[in-house]
């Protein structure tokens, strides 16, 4: 609300009032009137402007100062509300609590979080704005109860179309940043207890020593083929998360009391880990003389994602097409589906940790 007291002289404040700025007509400076949601808005706002023009008047008769705490006032009387602690909104606290974690993630103690860590609560936070905006109002830390938990759960069911682990996860989430401000003091729901993320049991794809067998053995006209296979079983035999495997060099590996090593910090624990080089390792290291595969691009990621797309392509020259339970990425619908696949279509780079937890 844009209040003018006169020529370069006006006060700002928020509402406290959301609307999609699509329904936002430029014109008149109200809402939109094309649905009811937006008619009730465009009401509670002319009545918010009579009644600040009412004790506009009141106050310049009394030679009251009217400025921007004046106007944030009025606009909280109007709507009978008590003044809150900024914390107290769910969004703001959600920053506040972000803040925090950029402060740990860049420091150097145990307890300090992950950069991916930190990008899945960013994530959520952003989720949670959506929800608002898709919702239509601001909400409070304590307002986070059982009504919130299922409203939540079906906005990113339907309108963010997320899968069912992810969703849970994000519950979990929420909770943890409401637990962390009730501890600052900020009021929370007594529901609070029983809002629960959940997971939904996930079925495990793995590769055998037999098919890895099967896939060292084969000639890959490609080159990219040939260097997806060799960091496939790399992973495999190490066990690594793909942020570590292609971090891998020459230089990682160590001779320790006879025997080699490769020795890396890990990016999502930063715990020191000292693998065994396995012969078929070193079987794969002798084809480019010591030295690990190239990656597909300069980027970590572009190249992760590349590994993923080239593993069900060499899956499927491979010839691993039996039927197998799982979830897999349906274009048309935009989300994962559960169902009967086949199985190189369910082979990602996260198959070389499982595997390596498997076989041994």
């Amino acid at each position: 609300m844009r209040l003018s007291l006169g020529r370069n002289n006006s006060v700002k404040r928020k509402t406290g009032l959301i609307i999609d700025y699509v329904n936002w007509s430029i014109q008149t400076g109200f809402p939109k009137q094309n649905n009811a949601r937006n008619k009730v808005t465009r009401n509670r706002l002319k009545n918010l402007e009579t009644y600040v023009l009412e004790q506009v008047n009141e106050a310049q008769s009394c030679g009251e100062i009217i400025d921007g705490y004046w106007l944030e006032n009025q606009i909280d009387l109007h709507f009978n509300r008590t003044p809150i602690n900024s914390l107290s909104y769910l969004i703001e606290y959600g920053e506040h609590f972000l803040k925090q974690l950029r402060y740990k993630s860049g420091g150097v103690d145990k307890n300090a979080v992950s950069s991916a860590t930190f990008k899945k609560y960013q994530t959520i936070l952003n989720k949670i704005k959506g929800f608002e905006e898709y919702k239509g109002q601001k909400y409070l830390v304590k307002n986070v109860d059982l009504v919130f938990r299922n409203e939540f759960m079906e906005f990113l069911d339907k309108q963010e179309r997320l899968s069912r682990n992810t969703i849970g996860r994000y519950l979990k989430f929420v909770k943890t940043i409401c637990l962390d401000a009730s501890k600052n003091g900020i009021e929370i729901s007594e529901q609070l207890k029983h809002f629960k993320g959940f997971t939904v049991k996930a079925d495990k794809i793995t590769l055998s020593f037999e098919e890895l067998r099967v896939l060292g053995e084969l000639r890959f006209l490609e080159r990219k083929y040939q260097i997806a296979r060799d960091w496939l079983i790399i992973g495999c035999y190490t066990g690594q998360r793909v942020s570590d495997l292609f971090r891998m060099k020459k230089s990682f590996i160590e001779k320790i009391e006879g025997f080699d090593f490769i020795v890396l910090n890990q990016v999502k624990t930063g715990k020191l880990v000292q693998i065994p080089l396995h012969p078929e390792v070193q079987k794969v290291l002798s084809k480019y003389k010591g030295f690990f595969p190239p990656l597909f691009t300069d980027n970590l990621q572009s190249s992760a994602a590349i590994f993923n797309k080239l593993l069900k392509e060499i899956c499927k020259i491979a010839g691993f097409n039996q039927l197998i339970s799982g979830s897999c990425y349906n274009a048309d619908s935009g989300r994962k589906e559960n169902g009967t696949f086949a199985k190189y279509s369910l082979i990602s780079s996260h198959v070389c940790r499982r595997s390596f937890a498997t076989n041994f």
